[in-house]
Formats: structure tokens, C-alpha cells, sequence
């Protein structure tokens, strides 16, 4: 278990069962005091004893284990996999008391990252990438199979640190410091590429990140320190794209254009870092999941090779927390009452079915607008409680999307567009692109609330946030998306077949 967003995952018979501890905690970034808790937890969320498991894997943290365990073969074996020498290494007689299980394994995090697309595709990865802030002292690797063929110096410098360092000069508030880097991604967007200080940056590439996130240059470069403190935002706007190019150059580094890539880690949910990536390189694969909250399913699936068990399935993908779903969902009246609202003007929360895997809102659960309306903007900020400079989502029917949209788009909301319809203001970003989910077959509950909204309004596409406010994780059980409906301005909400309204 990492130091945030910890998740277990567990292969039980045939299906795989999975659980983000945030959402049953209500506890954004949620992780253990203790790693000797996992047990616990795991019987809880899934009912399972620690005699009813065969074999057992664990990504944790160094940090997080005591001295008295931390001997010359724990010692060994950690930085065995900090090297990248094995991706796997069994425990120590010791690691294996304090565990409380009779064998099992330590996973590297880098490796456990780099396994965690097996949901998305039929086949292999020609190469698998990770970057984040920092992972078996690494802040990026480049495996081939079950190779590292490269790894990053930290003492040269992270894209995750950098990222969250830079969102603290910005004086981005944050409960969590993973929070930052997502802060950021938006509120970069208001500045302005200082052309003269990209040419400063572009000597800089993938193996100096502590010099292309160093104020101190941009302080040099504007003359004087409070020039350069009241001109941050265009500081930030110019890493940030120079951040792009040395991203897609260090990709072609290891991957040519045609290749299957695995892209995971923290960094990997930069959707427009993204963007710029599959434009390249069109096969990416980018689990919705790529944060630290997907360590868990990459470590089942190494379990599962080193088994040689058949292919893992998980269901109904992403919708497959293992957390409270409604005992039905709503019938064909409900939904079309859910759509009469929406066409005139209300705010619905929507909790349907299983939750989502991944930090982004996919329609179960939601909190849905009109995009054409004119407040809706501020409406939404209003009842999510959160900073009126952060982007805003929007799902659209697929077979839609270009009619209003131009550029990259996926099912899980991994990638930013642009906003071509000028009726869909609301869902634009200040430089006019929108994170979209492309909404398929995989969702047929909500391609029939935008079906049905489409019939009434002829637009396709609804804003689409998450079912929180700020500093909370996405809605778990019924009681939590009640309480956003009784502690916010939402006009309605949404939980199976029940409607609650406001007068």
C-alpha cells in the first residue's frame, strides 16, 4: 500500500474484485496508518479470510515497514527491486511473520504501474512506460517484457514533484499534496507561453526535469523577483508546454509511432500531455486508473502470469468498485422524467450501478447539466464548492463527438479536445478545450439519458462532473450521494430508480 490512494484488488475464482479504500473511507487519498491493516480491510471489503487466499502480493512503500523487519534480506530485497533486478521478489521469513501470511511476494511499484492496462486490449504492449513523482527511487521507467531498459535519477528531478512544487508557488490550495498536479493542469491553461523563455527551456530534456521546473530561471529571465512572482501564470504555461514536447521526444526515444505503448503512472493523467502523446503515437494505452490506485490490479496480473493462470476478467469495466450499487436501476419513466429536467435547466446527480475505477466521473457517478446553459459554469462550482478556474467534463453519444468536438476523446475522459460547437461554452476551457468522454455501448445506461435529453433538445452532449464536493471522494454508497443532495444546491439526484427533488 502506497502513502495515498490505496486500493486491493483480489482474484476470486474467476472474477477479479476490486476496491479504492477513498470511496468506502470517504477519505480523499485514503492509505492505511499501518500496513498490517490490509488484512482487515480485505475481509471487510471482501469477505475473505487470510486462509482463503493462496497466494498474496503487496506493493507497499519501504517507508512504511518497521525496523525490526527491515533486516539484511528485507533490506536486500528492496533494493533488489529498486534497481529494477527483479520485478518480483518473494518475502522474507520475517516480512512474512509481520504480514501475518505464510508466503507471498513484494512487487516493484514501477512494474506493479506498468501491468495495469490488462483490461484495455487482447494483447501485449510492444513497451510500457511509467512516470509519476517518485517509484522505486525512480521517477520514470521504460520496460520491454519484464525488462527495464531505462530509468530516470531522481537527483535529477521528477515530473510529479515538479509539478506539485510549482502548484505551491501558485498558492493552488490542496487537502492532499497529490491533489496539486491536477490543479495545475487547469490552471495553466491562463497564462501565456513566454516565447524567449521556451528557448531558454528547450536545452533542457527528460534527464534535467529539476531544471526545466526551477523557478530560479524564470526569475533570471524576467529581470526581477516580483516581476517574475506576478508573472507565474505565464511561467507555468511555458513549462508546461515545453514539458509536451520533451514528453513526445522522449517517448519516440524508446517507441516507434506503430508500437502498442502501456502508459501509466501519476503523470500519465495529464490529459493534455496526453493528447499531445497519441497524436504520435496513435496505439497509446492509458488506463483510467494510472495513478497509484491502479498499483493493485497491476500486481494481481503479475500474480496471475507467474501462475500461469487464463487471461483476468473483471466486469462491467470501469464500472466495477466493489462499493454499493442501487438495488435497480431507473426504469424507462424515470429516465425520461431524469430528462425533462435536464432540458429545462435543472442539475442532476446520477448514482447508478457499480462506481467507477479511476479518479474521472464515467456516468454512474455523476452530477450532469445542460452544457448550452450560460450559468452552468458557475452553477456547478456552486454546488461542487470548488475553484471557478478549473475545467469542467462533458459525455457526449460517440457517434456525436465530431459534430461538436475535434481531437483526441476516449471512453475514459484521458485526453483533452476542443470545443468546435460554440453552443458548449459552458464545457470550454479558458484555451477553449474540454476533458469528453466518448459514451458507448460499454454505457447503455447513460446513452439513453443522452438519448433521451438529445430527443427533447436535439444536443447530444451533457456536462459531466463528479458525484462530490470539494475535498471528498466520488460517492460510494447511497447515503453519501444523499447527503450532496441535501448539503448542496442540487436540484435533484438520481440513486437507482428513486428521484429525490427540491421544490
Amino acid at each position: 500500500m502506497p502513502h495515498h490512494d490505496a486500493s486491493i484488488a483480489a482474484l476470486d475464482g474467476s472474477r477479479v474484485r476490486y476496491i479504492k479504500l477513498e470511496r468506502t473511507r470517504q477519505q480523499k487519498r485514503y492509505s492505511p496508518g499501518s500496513v498490517l491493516e490490509w488484512r482487515r480491510i480485505a475481509e471487510q471489503a471482501f469477505g475473505l479470510s487470510g486462509s482463503d487466499v493462496d497466494d498474496f502480493v503487496f506493493c507497499i512503500d519501504p517507508g512504511a515497514l518497521p525496523k525490526q523487519v527491515t533486516g539484511d534480506t528485507a533490506e536486500n530485497t528492496l533494493e533488489q527491486l529498486a534497481r529494477g533486478t527483479s520485478p518480483a521478489l518473494a518475502l522474507s521469513p520475517a516480512l512474512c511473520q509481520f504480514f501475518q501470511v505464510p508466503h507471498g511476494w513484494l512487487i516493484s511499484h514501477h512494474f506493479a504501474h506498468s501491468l495495469d492496462h490488462w483490461m484495455l486490449g487482447s494483447g501485449e504492449a510492444d513497451v510500457r512506460i511509467v512516470i509519476d513523482g517518485l517509484g522505486d527511487g525512480r521517477p520514470w521507467s521504460v520496460y520491454r517484457g519484464d525488462t527495464l531498459v531505462a530509468g530516470g535519477d531522481i537527483r535529477r528531478g521528477s515530473i510529479g514533484w515538479g509539478i506539485r512544487e510549482a502548484g505551491k508557488l501558485l498558492d493552488v490550495s490542496y487537502g492532499h499534496y497529490n491533489d496539486i498536479a491536477g490543479k495545475v493542469m487547469g490552471l495553466q491553461a491562463y497564462g501565456k507561453v513566454d516565447t524567449g523563455f521556451l528557448q531558454t527551456l528547450e536545452r533542457f530534456g527528460m534527464e534535467d526535469i529539476a531544471e526545466i521546473w526551477s523557478v530560479e530561471h524564470w526569475k533570471r529571465h524576467r529581470g526581477d523577483a516580483l516581476v517574475a512572482r506576478w508573472s507565474l501564470l505565464d511561467w507555468i504555461a511555458t513549462v508546461h508546454h515545453r514539458m509536451e514536447a520533451v514528453l513526445v521526444d522522449f517517448f519516440a526515444r524508446y517507441a516507434r509511432p506503430d508500437e502498442v505503448i502501456a502508459y501509466s503512472g501519476g503523470v500519465a493523467q495529464n490529459v493534455v500531455w496526453n493528447s499531445a502523446l497519441r497524436e504520435k503515437f496513435p496505439q497509446l494505452q492509458v488506463p483510467p486508473h494510472a495513478s497509484d490506485e491502479g498499483l493493485s490490479l497491476g500486481a494481481l496480473e503479475w500474480l496471475r502470469r507467474h501462475h500461469a493462470l487464463p487471461r483476468l476478467q473483471i466486469d462491467h469495466f470501469p464500472y466495477s468498485q466493489d462499493d454499493e450499487a442501487p438495488p435497480t436501476g431507473p426504469s424507462p419513466h424515470t429516465l425520461e422524467r431524469v430528462a425533462d429536467l435536464l432540458a429545462r435547466g435543472r442539475s442532476v446527480g446520477w448514482y447508478q450501478g457499480r462506481g467507477e475505477i479511476g479518479p474521472r466521473a464515467l456516468g454512474h457517478r455523476s452530477i450532469f447539466i445542460d452544457p448550452r446553459l450560460p450559468d452552468a459554469r458557475s452553477r456547478l462550482n456552486r454546488i461542487k464548492r470548488r475553484e471557478a478556474y478549473r475545467p469542467f467534463g462533458a459525455s457526449v453519444l460517440d457517434e456525436h463527438f465530431d459534430a461538436h468536438f475535434e481531437g483526441a476523446a476516449d471512453e475514459f475522459m484521458l485526453y483533452a479536445c476542443r470545443v468546435t460547437n460554440p453552443a458548449l461554452a459552458s464545457i470550454g476551457h479558458v484555451d477553449g478545450s474540454s476533458r469528453v468522454q466518448r459514451v458507448t455501448a460499454r454505457n447503455q445506461l447513460l446513452r439513453g439519458l443522452l438519448g433521451a435529453f438529445m430527443e427533447r433538445t436535439g444536443c447530444p452532449v451533457l456536462a459531466n462532473t463528479s458525484l462530490n464536493i470539494a475535498g471528498k471522494p466520488l460517492a460510494a454508497f447511497p447515503e453519501n450521494a444523499r447527503q450532496v443532495f441535501h448539503d448542496t444546491d442540487i436540484d435533484a439526484m438520481v440513486i437507482g430508480d428513486e428521484l429525490l427533488l427540491k421544490p
